[in-house]
């Protein structure tokens, strides 16, 4: 009897301790938010999001986008996608000092038929508790353009709204996304590498759009914070071969695809895993070297096919590599080459 009486002291006391610190962390969370405005988006962004693109523009819609998001300072948290050679959407958000305050960004890179532009907007309405936060143009506001974020439960809403390089007098939508989150686990080696989020060294905007009418930079040289300046990434150099015995034509696409968990096991196909999907491309038929460029760094399974009757999906007599259990392996700063030949016909 005395010693469950003991047990039972020391499972409240353990318990208790266990309270207190759950409270001081929240209570740490709820300083860090009201200090810098937008701030506990930080904490639901990280992850691998998969969801439908509807878009207004000659890119088109989607049935899925991939998104990636992992933090690559204490500060910042991005994602790097692609569609093709030429078509590109990264887009990051951190903690900016502009006109005195501390407030989150947003800094999207877009790319479509090598046209290219650097956006950047500001925190303006948020609403924690509903999880809404509205980003806007730095020097234009509302009226130049605007991003309006949602979360609700594991799902992420994002709605672009512009004036269409200002052709239009008030903005309309430009692209919309509901992602559902699908992974936290790749993100949670970042995650602890820079305990983030914090608000240290926040990104000095001050001065940055002097004398211009809104925050888009369509000369690179002059972004304030530029893409060789974006930290903690690695590259992929994947070289490619296609069997002689298999044809192929001018019309054929090669997809890359890098997923953080296995779509094989041997060959069988693993479904349920291709929502692990971090990054992919298609390149032409063609290709026989690429670079990836940035590529979070961790563990990845790499991918080859070669989609032969156009239907966007990898079914019998579509091409793929055999080596279904390749993995790579990208570090800060580095890049890591890699081999791909597609040399099976898929039965």
């Amino acid at each position: 009897m005395k010693s469950d009486c003991v047990r039972r002291i020391l499972y409240i006391s353990l318990m208790c301790l266990f309270c207190m610190s759950a409270v001081a962390q929240n209570d740490k969370q709820i300083k860090l938010i009201s200090k810098v405005e937008g701030f506990g988006i930080m904490y639901r962004l990280p992850g691998i999001w998969r969801g439908p693109v509807g878009s207004t523009t000659s890119a088109g819609s989607f049935d899925k986008w991939f998104v990636d998001l992992r933090p690559v300072s204490a500060t910042q948290i991005s994602q790097f996608s692609l569609l093709d050679e030429n078509t590109v959407n990264n887009y990051s958000f951190f903690v900016v000092k502009y006109k005195g305050e501390n407030k989150i960004a947003l800094r999207t890179e877009g790319c479509f038929a090598n046209s290219c532009c650097i956006t950047y907007e500001i925190i303006d309405s948020v609403n924690e508790t509903e999880g809404y936060y509205r980003f806007s143009d730095f020097v234009g506001g509302v009226n130049r353009a605007y991003t309006e974020i949602r979360f609700e439960g594991n799902k992420m809403t994002m709605e672009v709204y512009t004036t269409k390089f200002n052709e239009l007098k008030d903005p309309v939508l430009h692209s919309s996304w509901v992602g559902e989150l699908c992974d936290i686990e790749s993100a949670q080696e970042a995650i602890s590498k820079f305990k983030y989020p914090k608000i240290k060294k926040a990104r000095d905007f001050t001065g940055a759009f002097v004398n211009m009418t809104e925050s888009i930079f369509f000369v690179f040289e002059k972004d304030p914070y530029k893409s060789s300046e974006q930290p903690y990434t690695g590259k992929i150099n994947i070289k490619v071969s296609v069997s002689e015995e298999l044809k192929i034509s001018e019309e054929d696409k090669i997809l890359i695809i890098l997923s953080t968990k296995p779509w094989f096991d041997d060959l069988k196909f693993l479904e349920q895993n291709t929502k692990y999907e971090s990054k992919a491309v298609y390149l032409n038929y063609d290709t026989k070297e690429y670079v990836i460029n940035n590529v979070h760094p961790g563990k990845y399974y790499i991918y080859s096919f070669v989609d032969r009757d156009k239907d966007g999906k990898f079914l019998t007599g579509d091409y793929m590599s055999s080596s279904t259990n390749s993995v790579v392996e990208v570090n800060d700063g580095e890049i890591t080459d890699y081999l791909s030949k597609i040399d099976l016909v898929i039965p």
